[in-house]
C-alpha cells in the first residue's frame, strides 16, 4: 500500500505538463509532479483479497521536505507520521521508471470518475511474467493519483487503494504532522556495486538492477539488498540462521507480496517484494555467496 501513495507517483521529475491530448508518460509525469509539490488530505479505503481497511492521510510538502500522517479508521486505532520520499532522495525508496517502456506497456484507457473528480486512467502491462501489472487513475485537474489496481497476469485485481475524498490544502492548514525523528543510522550504510558483496543474486530477471546493499540497523548481522526494474522492487534479507524449527524454507504469499526463503551454509535467505511469486523463487534459488562452492 505504501508504494501506492508515494512510490509510483514520485518516479520522475517535476515537470508541467499541459491540459489535451497527453501520452500516458506525460499522465506519469504530471502524477509525479502533483505528488512533489501538493499537499492534500483525503480517505481511502484498501482492498486485498477479503481485507477491506480505510485510512485517512494527510500529505505535506513544505520547507521541511515530504511526510505523510497515516490514520486508520477501522479495526485498531493506530496514527503513524512518517517521510515520503521525493525526487533526488534514496533511489531505493523511488522507483526510476526511465526505462519503464522496456519491460512495461502504457496505455491511456479512457476517462471515468473517482472520488467525485474525473479522472484519465493509465494502463500499465507487463511485458513478461515477473512483474504485476498497474491500473491508474489520475485526477484530470491536479494528476493526483485517486485510484491504483494491482494487476495479476490474467488481469485480476490482487489489491485496490480507492480515495473515497480527496481535497488539496495548504501546508500550514495542518500543524499535527511535524516531521518524524531522524532514523538512526549504523556507520556502514553506504551502498556497494555488487562485485564488492559477498553475496550475489546469479538469475536477475530481465530488467532487475541492484539498487541499495546496506546493513539493517539494530537488527546485528543482517544484509539487505534492493532490487528493481524501475517500477517493482524486491529486497533480499541474508542473516544467520536461526534453529531448524524457526526458519523459514519455501514460499509465502500475502496478497501481492510473495516470499521466498532458504538456509545455505548458515545463513537465512529471504527474498520477498510485491512480484509474482516466480520472481522471488528464481531469485532466492540463485543466491549464492561469492566463497562458496558452486
Amino acid at each position: 500500500m505504501s508504494a501506492i501513495l508515494f512510490g509510483i507517483g514520485l518516479v520522475f521529475g517535476a515537470q508541467t505538463v499541459s491540459a489535451g491530448q497527453q501520452s500516458p508518460q506525460q499522465w506519469l509525469e504530471k502524477m509525479s509532479a502533483a505528488m512533489q509539490e501538493l499537499s492534500y488530505q483525503g480517505v481511502f479505503v484498501y482492498r486485498r483479497d477479503a481485507e477491506l481497511a480505510a485510512m485517512k492521510v494527510t500529505h505535506i510538502v513544505d520547507q521541511h521536505g515530504a511526510r505523510e500522517l497515516l490514520e486508520t479508521l477501522t479495526g485498531e486505532p493506530r496514527r503513524e507520521v512518517r517521510s515520503a520520499p521525493l525526487a533526488g532522495d534514496d533511489k531505493a525508496a523511488i522507483p526510476q521508471l526511465g526505462k519503464i517502456d522496456r519491460y512495461y506497456t502504457l496505455e491511456l484507457m479512457g476517462e471515468d470518475r473517482t472520488a467525485g473528480l474525473d479522472t484519465k486512467v493509465v494502463s500499465v502491462v507487463p511485458k513478461d511474467e515477473y512483474r504485476y501489472g498497474y491500473r491508474l487513475w489520475l485526477d484530470q485537474t491536479t494528476g493526483l493519483l485517486l485510484k491504483s489496481d494491482l494487476l495479476a497476469r490474467d488481469g485480476s485485481i490482487l489489491e485496490q487503494v480507492m480515495f473515497t475524498s480527496l481535497e488539496v490544502i495548504e501546508p500550514e492548514a495542518l500543524e499535527n504532522v511535524s516531521p518524524p525523528h531522524e532514523r538512526e543510522h549504523s556507520g556502514h550504510t553506504s551502498n556497494k556495486p555488487q562485485s564488492e558483496l559477498p553475496w550475489t543474486v546469479e538469475k536477475l530477471p530481465s530488467g532487475f538492477e541492484l539498487l541499495e546493499s546496506q546493513p539493517v540497523v539494530n537488527h546485528g548481522d543482517v544484509l539487505h539488498l534492493v532490487y528493481s526494474d524501475g517500477l517493482a522492487s524486491v529486497s533480499v534479507f541474508v542473516e544467520s540462521a536461526k534453529s531448524e524449527g524457526e526458519a523459514f524454507v519455501g514460499v509465502s504469499r500475502m496478497g501481492a507480496v510473495n516470499a521466498y526463503g532458504a538456509v545455505q551454509n548458515g545463513y537465512q535467505l529471504t527474498v520477498v517484494g510485491e512480484v509474482p511469486e516466480i520472481t522471488v523463487k528464481t531469485m532466492g534459488r540463485s543466491l549464492k555467496h561469492k566463497g562458496s562452492a558452486q
